[in-house]
């Protein structure tokens, strides 16, 4: 189903508007640990977490991102003590990279915040939208993502 150009043109923008609230949000704020990490910092330790022993080109094929830009923030977040990486057995070219332990307290810090953080504004959500609501928009945001992924790597 095609929607009218006028509504695919607000729906855009919408889109644009949220997107453009979460990159604002990407300053960095301590999460609790006396000091401060961007989102996309914490973000990336909590995928290594959930995925150990990634590789810089598995990193940057799941979070399309060049390896360049990839591999800078593995530095940064070394440099910080949050992750660390070993070798495949075998390959000592090939670097794996898996959380410290001062990167697993982060964490566990962050997931904290975010239920604090992100559960007021789903408080605010509810004034307006019902649980069932929100849970589609969630459905949805999860489906345009794919989505755009397809589209964006059909595109290359």
């Amino acid at each position: 189903m095609t929607e009218k150009p006028n509504r695919t043109a607000e729906m855009a923008d919408i889109l644009h508007q949220a997107s453009m609230l979460y990159m604002a949000s990407n300053l960095p704020i301590d999460y609790g640990t006396g000091t401060k990490y961007t989102s996309v910092e914490v973000h990336m330790l909590k995928y290594i977490i959930d995925h150990p022993g990634k590789t810089v080109t598995e990193l940057s094929r799941e979070w399309d991102r060049t390896k360049p830009a990839i591999s800078q923030m593995l530095k940064r977040m070394e440099q910080k003590g949050l992750i660390s990486w070993t070798t495949e057995p075998g390959n000592n070219k090939k670097q794996l990279y898996h959380a410290t332990e001062q990167g697993i307290q982060l964490h566990s810090a962050h997931t904290e915040y975010d239920r604090n953080v992100f559960g007021q504004t789903l408080d605010y959500l509810r004034e307006t939208c019902s649980d069932e609501e929100i849970e589609t928009c969630f459905h949805v945001l999860k489906e345009y993502t794919k989505a755009r992924r397809r589209k964006h790597y059909q595109a290359k």
